[in-house]
């Protein structure tokens, strides 16, 4: 893969037509790329790392199960988004993923949030907690509640950031405003 850092696009030079790439994160160093990575005639997507001049590709995560959307931690670890959690959306029989992380090398996986619905799009504050989209209808519309939410990044914390008593919109993919509150 190669990212060009003037349009932000990554490019897959995977020789894998039929594969998926998709989250492409720059680390904070400008070093290394963290994405999410299907492989042709495979169901799933894994968490790879490369660095920034296409070589080192390497596999974080594996198993049965997605992992997706994935943010580097200050600390050293990673955050994503993971159907390990092995639920579904109670209304129709779509596959829940909720927030998780690990180690830098992909070890040490452990789950951070315990939503019963999707959980999207993490990215870092200024401030060290974690902002993502939390779908909650448990008791409410299935359809109007999908709002910011921010936790700390082993989980702790977690409260409503922004929107929960605002039904009708969906704020997916959130990234903070540098100057603004």
């Amino acid at each position: 893969c190669r990212l060009n850092l003037r349009t932000g696009k990554l490019t897959v030079l995977l020789d894998d037509p039929k594969g998926g790439v998709r989250d492409p994160q720059m680390h904070y160093d400008g070093q290394k790329i963290l994405f999410s990575y299907r492989p042709g005639d495979t169901a799933t997507y894994h968490l790879y790392e490369i660095d920034a001049d296409g070589s080192r590709l390497r596999q974080l995560t594996d198993g049965p199960d997605n992992d997706i959307e994935p943010i580097y931690l200050p600390d050293g670890g990673i955050l994503f988004c993971s159907s390990r959690c092995h639920r579904f959306v109670p209304c129709w029989r779509t596959q829940v993923a909720v927030l998780y992380r690990c180690d830098g090398d992909g070890k040490n996986i452990r789950m951070v949030s315990n939503n019963a619905e999707q959980e999207n799009t993490p990215w870092m504050l200024p401030d060290g907690r974690v902002l993502y989209m939390r779908w909650e209808y448990v008791d409410r519309s299935q359809v109007h509640y999908h709002h910011l939410w921010s936790a700390n990044p082993d989980g702790t914390g977690q409260m409503v950031l922004f929107g929960n008593m605002r039904p009708g919109s969906v704020y997916i993919d959130a990234k903070p405003i540098p100057g603004t509150r």
